[in-house]
């Protein structure tokens, strides 16, 4: 079993004019969470847990649609925006704080990918963390700095490299994002005053643990996080 958390809770500028919520926009044909869930499907068995606005799940009715393509799923409704990613994902810490592995992805992606060969090279390499990671320049993104084959540094929307991360990031125990995120709270560790996922793995990797990357091509990451990447998505598929 591996938990998958995805954490949508953001409000985006460029969606901010939109009806619905950004996750029931729809992408040739189907809503933007219909792809991402179906991005897992060669994941199994695992447990889904979705963290969403209270005000999207009783207006939009957000939950019961996603349950009806995942039924075991769980869900957190907050009613009030985080201090961030990394505080949204730690709202499942009744969910995630065990030896089970975590994926925390982001909620408006989808990665041309065969997750079960990510997870298992991350295994192979004994890894307790790690990333996807593609190439580009644009401070949109958080970046990694590499070693070898692991990871030795991760910065926020600052490129120190030319590897961005694709919203992807493992945890080979869950309990281990909780104690790496704690420890990026005590330290305030934000930037511009969020906490960003990121910061979790640099306090692994100051903890001693052993972060790994999987490299994939550029054109393989597709992000929704604007009308215009949809644009692009949707024409890629024709």
């Amino acid at each position: 079993m591996i938990n998958v958390l995805l954490p949508a809770m953001g409000n985006s500028v460029f969606f901010k004019d939109a009806f619905f919520p950004k996750l029931l926009t729809e992408i040739n044909g189907k809503t933007m969470i219909e792809h991402v869930v179906d991005n897992y499907n060669c994941l199994n068995p695992k447990n889904y847990i979705f963290v969403f606005n209270d005000d999207d799940c009783k207006r939009f009715h957000l939950d019961a649609s996603v349950r009806i393509l995942t039924p075991a799923s769980q869900f957190i409704k907050l009613k009030n925006q985080t201090a961030g990613a990394l505080c949204t994902c730690l709202m499942a810490v009744d969910y995630i704080n065990d030896d089970l592995p975590l994926l925390i992805v982001n909620s408006d992606q989808v990665i041309d990918v065969d997750y079960r060969k990510v997870i298992k090279y991350f295994e192979e390499n004994t890894f307790d963390g790690g990333v996807i990671v593609f190439p580009n320049i644009h401070p949109r993104w958080s970046y990694a700095k590499l070693s070898g084959n692991e990871v030795v540094e991760i910065a926020e929307k600052r490129p120190i490299s030319n590897n961005a991360i694709a919203g992807f990031y493992y945890y080979k125990h869950g309990k281990d994002f909780v104690e790496a995120s704690k420890k990026a709270l005590l330290k305030q560790n934000n930037l511009e005053g969020k906490y960003f996922i990121s910061s979790s793995i640099n306090e692994m990797i100051l903890m001693g643990k052993k972060v790994g990357f999987f490299e994939i091509q550029k054109e393989h990451y597709k992000s929704f996080y604007s009308p215009e990447k949809i644009k692009e998505y949707e024409a890629s598929l024709k």
